[in-house]
């Protein structure tokens, strides 16, 4: 019987490997052939800036603070048309590297008269978190384990894009998130002190006023990034007709291919706040 097992087996193999070359195929002619891609992308208004005196993991929402609190070292200096103004010029910028045509609130007449496959991104929030944090270093010396604890700076930016295909109602609406971070740099040793007793030594290179700058930029570039994988993995499973266990990631810079577990954004499910039927 064992021979009857390894030929399902093997067809089970076979049959993966020709939906994964078929995948790549589509997902290549996307990359290649699909140089006509539309989007519309809405800025928000208003810049959402909070501060956590932890992890926001950690700590109850309600402790999650806004920008007025006197512990946060950024967040209350940050001006909310500039942080925007860097996000949205290095989104649009790195969509035009990927040669997708982005439209703004200014040619939405343009975008909506379109008769052919195009999509609506709305950043329907944009929030930079400032929270402190705590890097964990380990040592070693025969069988002592030594720890060391450092507080940090921690500067995440989060972003919630509402996503539609334009005339197309039965697509729907997605809520997508992402989130991109910088925080301070600590390097360090750990020394033992004359009374025997052995600490860690840190070393620390502090976030500064252009690392909020950096964070903008890098986010609007990874964000051009997502919204391009998230369009190709789209076609890929209609061309395909089929649902993958894996995402498809284009290296703009490697010209290569790439396949990964995670999506390119976080699908937000929306909640259901209706009560409980009896």
């Amino acid at each position: 019987m064992n021979w009857i097992r390894h030929i399902g087996l093997g067809i089970l193999l076979n049959a993966c490997l020709v939906a994964c070359a078929g995948s790549l195929q589509f997902a290549n002619r996307f990359v290649v052939e699909e140089t006509d891609i539309h989007v519309l992308i809405l800025p928000p208004g208003t810049l959402l800036k909070s501060y956590a005196p932890e992890h926001p993991d950690s700590i109850p929402a309600d402790s999650i603070r806004g920008p007025g609190d006197p512990r946060a070292l950024f967040v209350n200096e940050v001006v909310d048309s500039v942080f925007i103004d860097q996000f949205m010029s290095s989104l649009k910028y790195h969509l035009d590297l990927f040669q997708v045509k982005a439209y703004g609130p200014d040619q939405m007449d343009q975008f909506f008269a379109l008769d052919q496959p195009a999509y609506i991104f709305v950043l329907a929030q944009i929030e930079l978190l400032e929270y402190v944090d705590e890097e964990v270093f380990m040592g070693r010396s025969g069988v002592n384990r030594y720890i060391g604890r450092v507080d940090i700076t921690v500067l995440e930016n989060n972003v919630w894009w509402e996503f539609a295909k334009l005339h197309d109602a039965g697509f729907g609406m997605e809520v997508l998130f992402n989130a991109h971070a910088t925080s301070d740099h600590v390097e360090g040793r750990f020394i033992r002190l004359s009374t025997g007793q052995v600490r860690f030594q840190p070393q620390k290179y502090l976030l500064t006023e252009e690392d909020v700058s950096d964070l903008a930029y890098f986010s609007g570039r990874q964000n051009a990034q997502n919204i391009f994988d998230h369009l190709m993995n789209i076609y890929v499973r209609k061309q395909s007709g089929r649902e993958y266990p894996y995402y498809f990631h284009y290296d703009i810079e490697e010209h290569v291919i790439r396949e990964r577990e995670y999506p390119p954004f976080i699908r937000i499910e929306p909640r259901n706040d209706s009560p409980d039927e009896d």
